[in-house]
């Protein structure tokens, strides 16, 4: 081999060897190099964690009818402020109506036969009355009877009275006898007919009792024709209509009529991370910037927190309230939420202490 050969692939070791090296360290400083963490953006402290967030009302009912019927009158509308037990809307059911038209005819025939048994009752205690007054007059004319039976037969004995005489007052005694049994039947009858009459005049009683529940549940469905407010709060939906025929919730999958919320108060929903969640406590500070308000920051605070990790997300649920008097805060809106979280060292401590 020549000499400027040699020297020519001597270079070429040398530029291989040289790339070769620098590879090497552009790879070692990229695996010391750590990417941000996309849920700790740049400009977070590092004691704290930063989410997505979304803010809902306090409370929220979705109003439906209880029964189908026709809408007669809606008496308010989106935006209006209503208070709880407040009539939102009327509906119009004309079988209800005639039903309850025929449970009080239904209950006043039944209490009628109440009258009547209660009736019964008491000419039938007056019946037994009466018997018990023959009765004490049957045993009177028997011990009349008996009394003149015995002084016969004490004459008779002495020659003093006839045959006739005793035959008579034997007689009498033995009539005086069957009347008592006759009256002592009349006054068993009598009992048995108070026993009969208290029978039927309980079983009056509950039929009175049967219609006038009936009653009462035509009336109580009658009451659900009126949609009402669950509570305090604000109409945020209307999805009725008069005329509008809408069918019972409790039959079929319909639509809400109304929903009412309760914006006092906002709930702030976030979900955070499971390796942030240990480090969330209920009362930690809570910075919630609203987007729809030009970025503004408002001051809270942890309420409540799930306290389990939801297993799909892997994310825990977190609440923060936030006072809304002048209704700035809207359901739905974004927010980013930054929470200040425990000291690691706090957090080994506390579960050190709970596994003593």
């Amino acid at each position: 081999m020549k000499s400027s050969d040699a020297r020519i692939v001597a270079a070429l070791l040398i530029t291989v060897s040289g790339l070769s090296s620098a590879g090497r360290a552009q790879s070692a400083a990229s695996a010391h190099s750590t990417p941000p963490s996309p849920t700790q953006p740049a400009g977070a402290a590092s004691g704290s964690v930063v989410v997505l967030a979304t803010l809902d009302a306090f409370w929220s009912a979705d109003q439906y009818a209880k029964t189908a019927g026709y809408v007669s009158d809606v008496k308010h509308d989106i935006g209006d402020r209503v208070n709880k037990g407040e009539v939102l809307a009327i509906l119009y059911v004309p079988e209800l109506e005639k039903n309850l038209v025929q449970a009080k005819a239904g209950l006043a025939a039944r209490q009628q036969m109440k009258k009547a048994a209660d009736a019964a009752v008491a000419q039938a205690q007056q019946a037994l009355a009466v018997a018990k007054s023959q009765l004490e007059g049957y045993q009177a004319d028997l011990y009349l009877a008996q009394v003149t039976l015995k002084r016969q037969e004490e004459l008779s004995a002495g020659k003093a009275a006839t045959a006739q005489q005793l035959d008579d007052a034997r007689a009498k005694a033995k009539v005086a006898q069957a009347n008592v049994a006759m009256g002592e039947a009349k006054v068993n009858s009598a009992q048995a007919d108070i026993q009969a009459a208290e029978a039927n005049r309980d079983v009056a009683v509950a039929q009175v009792d049967v219609a006038d529940a009936q009653v009462q549940e035509v009336q109580a469905l009658l009451e659900y024709t009126h949609i009402i407010a669950p509570f305090d709060g604000v109409i945020t939906r209307r999805q009725v209509s008069p005329g509008d025929l809408v069918q019972g919730a409790t039959t079929t999958r319909t639509a809400a009529l109304f929903t009412v919320q309760q914006l006092e108060t906002i709930r702030v929903f976030c979900d955070v991370p499971e390796s942030q969640a240990v480090g969330v406590s209920v009362g930690a500070d809570a910075d919630v910037k609203i987007y729809a308000l030009a970025g503004r920051v408002l001051k809270g605070k942890v309420t409540r927190l799930a306290n389990a990790i939801d297993p799909a997300s892997r994310t825990m649920r977190t609440e923060i309230d936030l006072p809304n008097p002048n209704g700035v805060l809207r359901p739905g809106m974004y927010a980013q939420v930054t929470i200040t979280l425990q000291q690691p060292a706090r957090v080994a401590d506390a579960a050190v202490a709970a596994q003593r």
